[in-house]
């Protein structure tokens, strides 16, 4: 792949002041289940080639995923065409350039995101990778739910990929990584039959680095206990109670506002609540939240971001006080910093500031079975529908509580037709407790997180 990029480089900079090639190499097999049966097996490899350019603060950008030698001096001087035309960027400073010996950012190699048995999984084709759908439906079939419930998964689905990632650009960065990806769910609906019957759904799932740390037959059983659990929902009464949110509520909240409202490039708009707020508390005092992008095992942890940069660990939220913001080099050059390593991108387009390992800590740890026994009256919520309609500007949400139960004196019982409003920047001074289950959901690491008090609309 360098041999091409170096050639396109070469050919960029006979009309450019500077240049930027991008490459992906992607492998990725995947199984689609309906019901219980395999719906597709699909297995793709694909290759692209982003090209961005730079002429006097003015910026051009072009894909491919053609590698003929044609298309490739095609895709160069596409780029080199639009950066002519475009305004200049007076806030547009220069590339990355390498790391110098010496310097305080170096490139580190990172624990636990390569798994050859998943390599040799995708060379073996679909057998294997429907063997392990089978698992996690074998799991599903073994959870055993009370008498007269009846449990069926309706969707499922299973996917291995190898990805590699190369960086080269004229200012020294030449730079690559390569990583392995597993990932499996499945949805159930759980029923009653009778005159009054009723249904509900539960979805489990999980995706990590390496093939040994996913246990597919607890997918499948977790999902049909969620299902099972939640029939028989009641409703509660509108009122403000303390909630308790399970890491994939926490990730669904997070991804659509809270990761948003802490990009430099939403912050530098005022299209954040947290402009002119850094060095001020903005969350309760237990919480800490980091940024890694070198984390052992991390999802999204890789030796740079996107732009060649080396990854690295950010505080963003120390003690409930407002440290730093996500940043790529461009953002971070309008700011006068470094580059947080935070640039996020695919060949396909310009790099823009991500969160990678998006980590929640806490001073005040417990169980989820601890945090239940202190409520009296309150929410358990396993999922969240609607966090993408928040307003990211605002803070402001209003989703559906999906999977929810009532706690009462520490006990849970389901309960049905709950709605959340409320806002971002409010639940994380109100945030109590950390739980000590946590787990990685895309870019979310997280725990359960106790909130004292959280708007309840029945």
């Amino acid at each position: 792949m360098f041999d091409i990029m170096h050639k396109m480089l070469k050919k960029a900079l006979e009309s450019c002041d500077q240049a930027e090639i991008y490459g992906e190499k992607g492998d990725v097999l995947s199984v689609d289940l309906e019901r219980e049966e395999v719906k597709k097996v699909k297995h793709v490899k694909s290759t692209g080639i982003g090209v961005r350019v730079v002429i006097s603060n003015k910026v051009g950008f072009s894909y491919t995923t053609a590698l003929e030698k044609a298309r490739i001096e095609d895709c160069v001087m596409h780029a080199i065409k639009q950066a002519k035309v475009s305004e200049q960027d007076p806030h547009f400073h220069a590339l990355p350039a390498s790391v110098l010996e010496g310097s305080k950012r170096s490139y580190t190699h990172i624990e636990k995101t390569f798994d050859p048995r998943i390599t040799e999984l995708l060379e073996g084709g679909g057998e294997d990778a429907i063997e392990y759908c089978t698992v996690m439906l074998n799991g599903a079939k073994q959870y055993e739910a009370r008498k007269g419930v009846t449990c069926s998964p309706t969707e499922g689905s299973f996917a291995a990929a190898h990805d590699e990632t190369y960086i080269l650009n004229s200012e020294g960065i030449e730079i690559s990584n390569t990583g392995t990806y597993v990932s499996a769910g499945i949805m159930v609906v759980a029923g009653t039959g009778g005159g009054s019957s009723e249904e509900t759904s539960g979805w489990e799932g999980k995706v990590s680095r390496m093939l040994r740390e996913i246990d597919f037959e607890w997918i499948g059983r977790e999902a049909v206990k969620i299902a099972a659990d939640s029939l028989g929902g009641k409703k509660l009464k509108t009122k403000q109670i303390p909630i308790v949110f399970s890491p994939r509520a926490v990730q669904s909240l997070l991804a659509h506002i809270l990761i948003p409202q802490l990009s430099a490039e939403n912050v530098q708009r005022k299209q954040s609540p947290y402009h002119g707020k850094k060095g001020e508390e903005v969350a309760s005092e237990t919480l800490t939240i980091i940024d890694d992008g070198t984390m052992p095992l991390g999802v999204n942890s890789r030796k740079m971001d996107g732009e060649g940069v080396p990854s690295q660990s950010t505080c963003l939220v120390e003690k409930g006080v407002l440290k730093n913001f996500l940043y790529d080099t461009y953002t971070a050059g309008k700011d006068g910093v470094e580059s947080t390593g935070n640039a996020i991108r695919s060949f396909s387009n310009l790099p823009t500031p991500g969160a990678t390992n998006f980590i929640i800590n806490a001073i005040s740890k417990a169980s989820k079975e601890e945090m239940f026994s202190e409520i009296h009256e309150g929410l358990f919520i396993n999922d969240i529908i609607g966090a993408h309609t928040a307003s990211r500007a605002s803070g402001d949400f209003s989703v559906v509580a999906q999977n929810a139960f009532g706690i009462e004196k520490g006990e849970l019982y389901p309960v049905t037709q709950v709605m959340l409003a409320g806002n971002m920047q409010e639940v994380l001074k109100h945030v109590e407790m950390l739980g000590t289950d946590t787990r990685q959901i895309y870019n979310v690491v997280s725990p359960s997180i106790k909130v004292s008090k959280v708007q309840v609309i029945s």
